[in-house]
């Protein structure tokens, strides 16, 4: 295991611990009695399908070639601390409550309809890359790396605003709503940079969905 996967291993562990913590102080939230908030289907199927997008958005960025530009570094730098930070949280809250970390019915919990061009019947998440899209980013480096992986992360950004904005616009529940809306903040701030950074390459961005 190379040192730069050890250390987000350890920084998704330390902010589940904090979000651990956090619930354990706030009370548990599935607890009607003391009038706190109750995870929904919304709640439950954004925290789990959230967490494992974010997951998705790390790996990206350690399989992205050392030799990149500084600029494209920074993004990952960011990525890693913020979605880091975010699933800890999201997963605290899944481990607060006793439910799984993962659902059985991906995307279920954005209804029947469509959004963004995505079937979310599908067990696909949106704007996620295929084993075979993150094996060829592995193999690459320099420019090549950095065109291939701001595209990857676009495409994958689009998706996670999707979701994210989906939830805030559908939870009564205040901390989802808190969490989800941030990452629209900040997923569309990385949006702006990314797309900036793919045009000064002289690269267009893949297709969405």
């Amino acid at each position: 295991m190379n040192r730069r996967r050890t250390a987000t291993i350890v920084s998704v562990v330390a902010a589940l611990l904090i979000g651990l913590a956090a619930g354990v102080f706030l009370g548990r939230p599935n607890s009607t009695d003391d009038g706190g908030p109750v995870l929904g289907t919304v709640e439950i199927g954004f925290a789990q399908d959230m967490s494992i997008h974010h997951e998705q958005a790390i790996s990206l960025c350690d399989n992205l070639a050392a030799d990149v530009d500084p600029k494209v570094g920074q993004v990952c730098a960011g990525i890693r601390a913020n979605q880091g930070r975010e699933i800890g949280m999201l997963r605290g809250w899944l481990e607060l409550y006793d439910l799984p970390q993962s659902s059985p019915t991906p995307m279920a919990w954005m209804g029947s309809e469509h959004h963004g061009g995505h079937d979310i019947s599908s067990a696909q998440l949106p704007g996620m890359a295929s084993w075979m899209e993150i094996d060829e980013l592995r193999g690459l480096n320099g420019r090549a790396a950095e065109v291939r992986f701001l595209q990857l992360m676009l495409r994958h950004h689009q998706g996670g605003l999707d979701m994210a904005g989906y939830a805030a616009g559908h939870t009564d529940v205040a901390p989802i709503e808190r969490i989800a809306t941030g990452m629209v903040y900040e997923q569309t701030q990385e949006v702006l940079v990314m797309d900036q950074l793919l045009r000064d390459r002289s690269s267009a961005a893949l297709p969405y969905p």
